[in-house]
């Protein structure tokens, strides 16, 4: 049997054929710097898209925290306004007693 070995077909370079290559230098000079150009903006949406991530992230979290600050204040006006109401509620009921009692 005359089977060629694992590592004779590993050190073998394909066969190129010369117009494969041709063929590919025209492709490259037809479209090879639209190509590049495609690239090159993609990448630059990538870096833009990241920025933008990053900024949208950190003005959430801002917002974020402001909006917990204004829940915080709003339920300490909240309490604050029930007390009070809750102490004119016991004034008004003592000055209803004193009524009566006169």
């Amino acid at each position: 049997m005359n089977a060629t070995s694992l590592n004779a077909l590993r050190q073998t370079q394909p066969q190129r054929d010369p117009q494969d290559e041709k063929m590919e230098q025209i492709r490259d000079l037809l479209v090879g710097d639209l190509l590049r150009r495609t690239d090159q903006r993609l990448d630059a949406l990538d870096a833009r898209i990241g920025d933008l991530e990053t900024s949208i992230g950190s003005r959430l979290s801002a917002l974020h925290a402001r909006l917990e600050a204004l829940a915080g204040e709003v339920g300490a006006d909240r309490r604050a306004t029930f007390d009070e109401l809750a102490q004119s509620v016991l004034e008004l009921g003592d000055r209803i007693r004193k009524i009566s009692r006169e």
